[in-house]
């Protein structure tokens, strides 16, 4: 019996998670499958519907859906329900239960990338979507010692900000709308996030200027199609330490591959199968 595992998104064009989990797949020789479901928004109770029929394995989630999946699901991770956001669904005996894998995903490789301790840190985080409550949720366990929160949607940021509250009463916590972001100071920034999708393919801005910040900040970006965004550019021309989303993207895939699985897969061989694929996109 093979047994079917995918990535539940819209749209899908922008993924390498079908090169990079197929890849571990032929490595270990098990006999899984992995592939992609684009899914238009007023389809998803359906899809979610069907994968439990076709008992699908496990999927993962990804823009625009790591919230709104949420309703649809048997039952949720107690760390995922805190964070507010599923990119990992496990088909438990015909339950589907929601995981989050983004925020370990995330820490382990900026660690590991950057050698960067979020312990004492102060942090901007661009957006307030499903990537932005598992980054800040992660950072914030790390022990950070501020985090602002800027989205272009200033409710959306203030809604994130009053839930992490809930968990972190003790850190200071604060929203600030996009357009704003060039008025806060940048001089004690140590790590700055982009977790919105802007830069994407390539094009695309944040609309930060990067020039008033500290030598030793990093910029680090989520998006990892194109490698290097246009934030990271820009970074890297400031004399800026940055970050790609590779390492998240891995990281991550190998936590729900290990969920699905019971197997810890090789890391290298998904990464390697990332920047094959990516190379090929380009």
């Amino acid at each position: 019996m093979t047994y079917i595992l995918g990535i539940l998104g819209h749209p899908l064009d922008h993924s390498v998670s079908v090169p990079m989990h197929m890849s571990v797949i032929f490595k270990l020789g098990i006999d899984y499958v992995y592939m992609s479901f684009d899914v238009l928004p007023e389809n998803i109770p359906h899809a979610v519907n069907q994968f439990k029929k076709d008992r699908i394995r496990g999927f993962n989630v990804t823009i625009p859906y790591k919230e709104t999946i949420m309703g649809h699901l048997d039952g949720i991770d107690e760390k995922a329900l805190r964070i507010g956001a599923v990119n990992t669904v496990n088909n438990e005996n015909g339950r589907l239960k929601g995981y989050n894998t983004d925020g370990v995903g995330y820490i382990r490789s900026l660690k590991e990338e950057t050698g960067f301790n979020p312990s004492g840190k102060h942090v901007l985080i661009m957006g307030a979507g499903g990537a932005a409550k598992a980054v800040a949720f992660s950072l914030l366990e790390a022990g950070v010692d501020r985090l602002v929160i800027a989205n272009r949607t200033l409710s959306r940021a203030d809604e994130l900000i009053k839930h992490l509250n809930e968990y972190f009463p003790d850190t200071p916590l604060k929203s600030v709308g996009t357009e704003n972001i060039n008025q806060i100071s940048h001089k004690d920034i140590h790590l700055v996030v982009n977790t919105t999708s802007v830069g994407m393919k390539g094009t695309g801005s944040i609309g930060i200027d990067l020039t008033d910040f500290s030598m030793d900040t990093v910029i680090s970006d989520v998006v990892y199609n194109p490698v290097e965004t246009p934030l990271l550019r820009m970074a890297g021309k400031a004399g800026l330490a940055t970050h790609n989303g590779i390492g998240m993207l891995v990281h991550q895939g190998a936590e729900s591959f290990k969920i699905w699985t019971g197997i810890d897969p090789p890391v290298d061989v998904m990464r390697q199968a990332v920047l094959r694929a990516l190379k090929e996109k380009h």
